[in-house]
Order: C-alpha cells, then sequence, then structure tokens
C-alpha cells in the first residue's frame, strides 16, 4: 500500500515538475520577444528540439534493436499530432496573442483541461468520476483567484479582439487533442522518445514554408542577436519541447490523461512566480492562495482519488439506505 502511495506521489510530483517546465514559456519569450520573431520563436526551439533529441532516439533504438519508424503504417501515426498538436498550436498560439488581449489569452488557455476530459473520453473512454469533477471546480477557482488582476483586465466585447480569441481558442483545442492523442499513442506502445520526435519531425517540415517565406530566418542575425536570446531558445528548444514532453508522455504511462492535465491550472500561478524571479513582477498573498487550492486539486485526482471515490461512493450508499 506504502509503495502504490509512494509512486503516486511521485507521479504528483512529475505532474507539478512538467507544468513548471512548460511555465518557463512565458517569461522566457517575453524575455526575447522584442528582439526575435514571432515565427523564430515559435518553430527555431522546435527544430533545434527535434535535432538533439533525435541522436538519442537513434541510439534507443540501437539498444531496442529495432528501427526507425519511416514506414506509411508507423508514421501514419504521427502525422496529425505534428500537424495539428505541434505546427497548427504553435502558430495559433503565435497569431492568437499578438491579436488578442493577454488576459483573455489567458481565461481561454482555461478550456484545454475541459477540452481534454472531452476528448479523453471520445477517444479513450475515460469516464469523470465525482473526484474528478470537483478537482476540477476546484482547480477553476484557484485559477480565478491566483488571476483576479489579469481577469479584470479581460475584454471580450470588443469585436477587434474576436479573431484572436478565436484563433487562441482553436490552438488550445489543438494542444488539447495533442495531449489526448499523445495517450493513445503510448497505448500503442510507442516509446517517449518516438512520439517527441517523430510528432516533432512532422511539425518542424511544416514549419519551414513560414521560415522561409513569411519570415525568413538568417542564422547571422540569430547568432547576433546576444546570449539572452540565444539561451532563451536553448531553454525553450532543451525544457519546454523536450524533456517536459518526455516526462509528461511518461506520466501518460502511469495516469489517464484527464488526471494529468489537471496541472495545467498550476500555470497561471508558476508564471506568476517565475516573473517574481525573472522579471522582478509582485506576487501577492491571493495568488498564493490560489496556488494551493489548485495543488490541492491536483492531489485529489493523483495521489487520492481511489480513496476519495470509495469515501464518496461509501457516503452515497449511507444515505441511501436512510432514505
Amino acid at each position: 500500500m506504502n509503495v502504490v502511495k509512494s509512486s503516486k506521489a511521485a507521479d504528483w510530483l512529475l505532474v507539478l515538475l512538467v507544468n513548471f517546465m512548460w511555465a518557463t514559456q512565458v517569461p522566457v519569450i517575453r524575455l526575447i520577444g522584442d528582439r526575435l520573431g514571432s515565427t523564430t520563436v515559435a518553430f527555431i526551439p522546435l527544430i533545434i528540439s527535434t535535432l538533439i533529441f533525435l541522436p538519442f532516439l537513434w541510439r534507443e533504438n540501437r539498444k531496442r534493436a529495432v528501427k526507425m519508424r519511416w514506414r506509411w503504417s508507423e508514421i501514419r501515426y504521427f502525422i496529425l499530432p505534428g500537424l495539428i498538436g505541434i505546427f497548427l498550436m504553435q502558430y495559433g498560439y503565435t497569431v492568437g496573442a499578438r491579436m488578442t488581449l493577454a488576459a483573455n489569452a489567458g481565461i481561454i488557455t482555461l478550456t484545454i483541461p475541459v477540452i481534454v476530459a472531452v476528448l479523453a473520453s471520445l477517444l479513450l473512454n475515460e469516464k469523470l468520476n465525482i473526484v474528478r469533477i470537483i478537482s476540477f471546480f476546484l482547480a477553476i477557482a484557484g485559477v480565478i483567484i491566483t488571476s483576479l488582476p489579469d481577469l479584470s483586465e479581460a475584454n471580450f466585447r470588443q469585436s477587434r479582439y474576436f479573431t484572436g480569441n478565436l484563433v487562441f481558442f482553436l490552438a488550445c483545442c489543438c494542444c488539447g487533442y495533442y495531449n489526448t492523442y499523445c495517450k493513445v499513442l503510448v497505448e500503442k506502445k510507442f516509446t517517449e522518445l518516438e512520439i517527441l520526435v517523430y510528432s516533432s519531425i512532422i511539425g518542424s517540415i511544416a514549419s519551414l514554408p513560414l521560415l522561409i517565406w513569411v519570415e525568413p530566418f538568417h542564422l547571422k542575425t540569430f547568432m547576433q542577436s546576444g546570449m539572452v536570446p540565444q539561451l532563451g531558445i536553448l531553454e525553450l528548444s532543451l525544457v519546454v519541447y523536450g524533456i517536459s514532453m518526455l516526462l509528461f508522455f511518461y506520466v501518460l504511462k502511469r495516469m489517464d490523461v484527464t488526471q494529468a492535465i489537471l496541472g495545467n491550472y498550476l500555470l497561471p500561478f508558476f508564471i506568476a512566480i517565475l516573473g517574481l524571479v525573472l522579471l522582478g513582477e509582485k506576487v501577492t498573498g491571493v495568488m498564493i492562495a490560489g496556488g494551493l487550492i489548485i495543488l490541492a486539486s491536483t492531489l485529489m485526482v493523483t495521489v487520492y482519488e481511489g480513496r476519495l471515490v470509495a469515501w464518496f461512493a461509501k457516503m452515497s450508499g449511507k444515505n441511501m439506505k436512510k432514505a
């Protein structure tokens, strides 16, 4: 029993770590966004990440005595994740964020775990039990508390933000699809490196026309941009597009995607903490309280879900007997 509990606690810590890594994307982009083009920031880290992790996949394949999966019967599983979950998602985030308010984008991002829950029920037959439903509401409440200053700046009435809101929402749908479909790939016994590299290759290839004709990338200009942009691109390549995704795929082997994705609601809290450290922004007691509520909601579905479901079932049985 203690082994199972410690394993679930480890999964919970991994969920926290993955979302903390994802949260670094926002302050890093804010640090380098005014020095590099948006398309460069969106896709150059993806291409670099692919080139970094491709040799690791080749080495893994040698150890497993398997060949690279270039046959259509295998690579076809990565076409949609690469195009929808990586290319369209990144491009939609980039375009949508520039066409709407940051506060609007923050609110729209709250839809991702809900989208995942719906898609998981359709593609994976995952069920929403009472504990997961309560955890969702708790997490949303925590996000609202954490993001009160940003929420007050949101504006969904003005028509000039409509297109940006729609594009950003479609990007969130792409993100939800990718997170869910990766669980499908995990269940098909693809390794973490295979999921990362093959889907990244598809996304990288799709991004090349943008980097050639829409916003041409010049290596010389990038090399002269300074250390901060270069380190930022490297962090995005290694941490956000690479290591965090490998850990997320590993977590998906051990829990439902609906459980794992609930940690997304920690992003505003982690972004606030990183903003304090990297950008000198303020973190209030209200933000900390909201973050603690979100942490509690993730604990409910990762470590204590089984106990809580049994407790609710027991209480429901008692109430039925009384009736």
